[in-house]
């Protein structure tokens, strides 16, 4: 388990919180945080929703929060889902990296600034239905994500809560310098061909190693793998970390690994 350093803000609050990490074990929503007497989990870092559903008229005194579902499809009735939104985070992941000029291994942090506004009437969105009524989830808007590094800020040129396109972008520039030690830059690991998440959803495939170094394209993916793999998270990190220069798997390398 580990412990993330956030800080949360909307109309009703302006604290620090601790997000709460359990990474590898078997729960579908390993991150939560609890404030004021509520507890939101989430699998990804921009999806927190309730814990307790039987909290929603509670939490909707105290918190912005998106209730979707109670409509039909076919002849199944979708349920409620309570979603937390009309808020501002701010997020420290610890992260390890490898300095090439001495070899040495030092402390790094990714950090990254969200906020969910009120949907513009009028524009694109994300919609779904509320007994069958349309209704409009907030809008993600990401001010920042970046990489620190002794001193150094290494800012995404994209602005986006998707690991797979920021880290990458970041990786690219401190190429010359450092090499992040997780599971993104790690060689076992993988993307799924069919799809993925913001973060949370690296395949990884220690147990697997021969067949996955036979994999360079998306052919040799579906080839040489099956669905037996690991679900990690991108800034996971184990004993089996082994650098990412020997195939390029289904996504590709990561730019500057020698």
């Amino acid at each position: 388990m580990k412990i993330w350093k956030a800080h949360y803000k909307d109309k009703y609050h302006d604290t620090f919180v601790d997000i709460i990490n359990t990474e590898c074990d078997s729960t579908k929503n390993p991150l939560s945080f609890t404030l004021d007497k509520i507890k939101f989990i989430g699998r990804s870092l921009d999806d927190f929703q309730l814990a307790d559903e039987t909290k929603y008229d509670e939490a909707k005194e105290k918190f912005c929060i998106f209730k979707a579902g109670g409509f039909n499809v076919g002849d199944t009735l979708i349920p409620y889902w309570y979603e937390l939104q009309r808020y501002i985070l701010d997020i420290e992941i610890p992260v390890k990296a490898f300095r090439k000029r001495d070899n040495c291994e030092v402390q790094g942090k990714i950090c990254i600034s969200y906020e969910y506004a009120e949907h513009e009437a009028g524009k694109s969105g994300v919609k779904s239905y509320c007994d069958d009524k349309l209704v409009y989830h907030d809008d993600l808007k990401v001010s920042y994500f970046s990489l620190h590094i002794e001193q150094k800020v290494y800012n995404s040129a994209e602005k986006t809560i998707y690991f797979e396109t920021a880290l990458y972008d970041v990786c690219k520039q401190i190429a010359q310098d450092y090499y992040l030690k997780c599971c993104f830059t790690c060689q076992y690991s993988d993307y799924s061909p069919y799809g993925n998440d913001s973060y949370g959803c690296m395949l990884c495939y220690c147990r697997h190693k021969e067949d996955y170094l036979k994999v360079n394209n998306k052919y040799d993916y579906f080839d040489y793998l099956d669905d037996d793999y690991d679900v990690r998270q991108e800034t996971y990190y184990c004993e089996q970390f082994d650098f990412r220069n020997k195939c390029s798997g289904y996504r590709g390398f990561v730019d500057g690994i020698s």
